[in-house]
């Protein structure tokens, strides 16, 4: 069984999905583990890890203390239905930038506009800016871009290849990842 959140960010809701969430609220964050997967409107991300980092949240909005949840609680598929639920410490926060890891190519990223894999992506939510590093590979509109690290800007429909950057146009109907 699927560990599914959703994290609320201005606008736009973010959901989570993992076999196991550690939530660190002194830490503002929460990681994610085992089949990861983030989806935000059309954004969408595949990794082994994903720790999610929270902006700072005013002291007024702590949660109540009969809500259960302790400062390092883990929640796993294994764990009792009737356990502490971590969506009421999560839903008042706003993300302030998703960092997921994996293996060579196991950050599989779709978006708008192409999709890319990586071993490494860190999604800066507030302007819309993904950073690809660990041999990043992007594919939009028929065209492979490779290098050192790609940024993505995903509202102005732009991308940058930085270090060795390599483009190779491929045929309209040529498939990719």
């Amino acid at each position: 069984m699927d560990l599914k959140r959703n994290v609320e960010a201005p606008g736009v809701p973010t959901t989570i999905t993992s076999q196991k969430m550690t939530v660190r609220n002194q830490d503002g964050q929460a990681i994610f583990e085992e089949t990861v997967v983030l989806t935000r409107g059309p954004l969408i991300v595949h990794s082994d890890k994903m720790v999610v980092l929270f902006k700072p949240r005013n002291h007024d909005s702590l949660v109540p203390s009969g809500e259960g949840m302790d400062r390092h609680e883990s929640v796993r598929n294994s764990s009792s239905p009737t356990g502490p639920s971590t969506g009421s410490t999560m839903s008042n926060r706003s993300v302030n930038r998703v960092e997921a890891t994996g293996a060579a190519h196991r950050v599989k990223i779709k978006y708008e506009n192409g999709n890319a894999t990586c071993q490494k992506a860190v999604y800066f939510v507030d302007r819309e800016k993904i950073v690809l590093t660990g041999d990043p590979v992007a594919w939009e509109k028929g065209t492979r871009v490779s290098g050192k690290q790609i940024t993505i800007f995903l509202a102005e429909e732009r991308s940058v290849v930085e270090g060795g950057s390599h483009v190779r146009i491929e045929g309209e109907g040529q498939s990719h990842p």
